[in-house]
């Protein structure tokens, strides 16, 4: 007997799920991702390319529906999950899926806020729209098999989206599958841009933030998208992943088990793909090796992380902000050089150091090519070279801020406030604390309108 497409079984589960039956630790984690997503976005709120699309958001106009994250304009709902969901991944600071290589919280709370705001929605229904929208596009990462070629960030976060505000929007089961249906018609984003540096990689989380959302508000209207969403013969996994997935991968568990929950808290503001090896640089740092001491090193990543970050450096070649972003050999030398690695290291007027510059192109990045696993992050490593001839490595056999290694209390808010000095609009005083407030608040708000300095 043929079995329904796994778009019946996500909307079945979403449509019936309400906040209380969230596990209290599903919840408590959301609403953490929430507040590290938030500071992601009000970092991102000045990096290059935001300010033109808020431009291009505030000239379209139109009916006030959501606010813009931090600079409080009230636009159309639609324009505005695209902007927040830019700002929430420009840094490349929000929270990661690591078993799905997705960054899922930017377009699925960018397309929930939104959809929050047009519902009239409490602080709770956020938080489980949340969670399901990051469940979902996380489930459907864990039934791949194969490496990076879309980005699963844009091409999956639109289902996550679309659930999320089909969610809020309060549609029914086979409306939800109709916004499913809607989402596959507009899922898009690759990873060239990656490859290449450019802008648009901080924007393919905002277009599938606002894609999602405008499904579920034309199924909302009585729009039908097709039902076969995943399975179908041109669905998802067919068009998009040549018929290579585990089905049993994206139910296991389900309406039990959050695997958006499950996400990890990025302590560097860069590619996730190389954060092993920056830990590993950062350890060498700790136990006395100095950049300036280094003749040579060779950083080794597993395939799927190389083919991200693995690229050489040369200064000619990598000279913008998102070039260095996906450059192990740049954040392992700033590791080196500095003995940290943060946001000050990923503005423009920081990446021509010299010294960092000049140790970046010492620096050999390789495939380990007896890592099969086509998902694997690690194990990375460093070996370094000394002036002198004495050699050092680290290594690398998690990556730090994930489940198995999470970050501190004290780490997650030094974090946050990192964020907020970033901003593109000086914070009043008693603005941060307004803003954490309201977000440590989130579940107790009526609506969230409600939220005090959040926006």
């Amino acid at each position: 007997m043929k079995t329904r497409d796994l778009a019946f079984e996500f909307a079945d589960h979403s449509v019936g799920k309400s906040y209380g039956d969230l596990p209290a630790s599903v919840a408590g984690k959301t609403r953490e991702f929430i507040l590290d997503t938030v500071g992601a976005a009000i970092a991102g709120s000045g990096a290059d390319g935001i300010g033109a699309g808020l431009q291009l958001v505030r000239e379209a106009g139109g009916t006030p529906q959501a606010t813009v994250l931090l600079f409080g304009d009230r636009l159309p709902a639609k324009g505005v999950a695209m902007i927040n969901g830019a700002m929430c991944q420009a840094r490349d600071f929000d929270p990661v899926y690591e078993p799905g290589v997705l960054l899922p919280y930017g377009p699925v709370f960018a397309a929930a806020l939104a959809a929050a705001e047009l519902a009239k929605a409490s602080g709770k229904e956020l938080i489980n729209a949340v969670a399901l929208g990051t469940d979902i596009a996380c489930r459907v990462s864990d039934a791949l098999l194969s490496g990076l070629a879309w980005s699963r960030t844009a091409t999956l976060g639109v289902f996550g989206a679309a659930i999320a505000a089909a969610r809020l929007l309060r549609l029914d089961r086979d409306q939800t599958v109709s916004a499913l249906g809607l989402a596959l018609s507009q899922s898009a984003g690759n990873i060239q841009t990656v490859i290449d540096g450019s802008l648009a990689k901080r924007y393919q989380g905002g277009f599938a933030a606002e894609a999602g959302l405008k499904a579920a508000l034309l199924a909302s209207r009585g729009v039908t998208g097709p039902s076969n969403v995943f399975e179908g013969r041109c669905g998802y996994f067919n068009l998009y992943e040549a018929g290579r997935f585990r089905r049993e991968a994206a139910l296991d568990g389900l309406g039990e088990r959050y695997a958006g929950a499950e996400s990890s808290i990025k302590p560097f503001p860069c590619s996730r793909e190389h954060h092993g090896a920056l830990a590993a640089a950062l350890r060498l740092y700790n136990e006395g090796v100095r950049g300036a001491d280094v003749e040579s090193a060779v950083v080794t990543l597993p395939p799927n992380a190389f083919a991200l970050s693995g690229k050489p450096f040369r200064r000619s070649e990598v000279t913008t902000v998102g070039g260095v972003i996906s450059s192990a050999a740049y954040g392992v030398a700033v590791a080196l050089m500095r003995g940290r690695v943060t946001l000050d290291d990923f503005q423009q007027a920081a990446i021509s150091r010299p010294d960092v510059v000049e140790l970046a192109e010492r620096i050999d990045v390789r495939p380990d090519a007896t890592i099969t696993d086509a998902k694997a992050l690690v194990p990375q490593s460093v070996a370094v070279k000394l002036r002198g001839g004495a050699s050092r490595d680290a290594l690398s056999q998690g990556m730090p801020g994930s489940p198995a290694m999470p970050l501190t209390s004290s780490e997650l808010r030094e974090k946050f406030t990192a964020c907020l000095s970033h901003s593109a609009l000086a914070l009043a005083p008693g603005r941060a604390d307004a803003i954490t407030g309201a977000l440590d608040n989130l579940e107790n708000l009526a609506s969230v309108s409600d939220l005090n300095g959040f926006s």
